[in-house]
């Protein structure tokens, strides 16, 4: 599998990995970019977004989220796992299925955490 197979193949199975998170936690997919070996699907809900990121140089998967406020951003992007762990992580360059479970795993804890604040 080259790279550009390897790329598209981690982050659809992130994108459809994540579906049923999304829904249960009331997102809905507001973008979807595939530029020069990168890729990102937004997801929105009121007051919270989240980005799924594939950055092809880096070969790293993650997930970012913003606060929003009538449909605009009102904050920075900040990844998940960061925010969950309190410190900047190394970058998980990790391409098989487990980072996709990690992943997935994160953005669970992390929608509890929020939904339960």
């Amino acid at each position: 599998m080259n790279n550009a197979d390897t790329t598209l193949h981690l982050f659809e199975s992130a994108r459809e990995a994540l579906l049923p998170l999304m829904s249960a936690h009331r997102f809905r997919l507001g973008a979807l970019e595939y530029e020069s070996g990168n890729a990102f699907a937004e997801y929105w809900r009121p007051g919270l977004r989240l980005r799924l990121v594939w950055e092809g140089t880096e070969r790293s998967l993650w997930m970012d989220a913003a606060p929003e406020s009538g449909a605009n951003l009102i904050g920075r992007w900040q990844d998940i796992e960061w925010q969950l762990a309190g410190e900047r992580l190394p970058v998980d360059r990790d391409v098989s299925e487990a980072r996709v479970e990690r992943l997935l795993g994160a953005v669970g804890r992390y929608l509890e955490g929020r939904d339960a604040a």
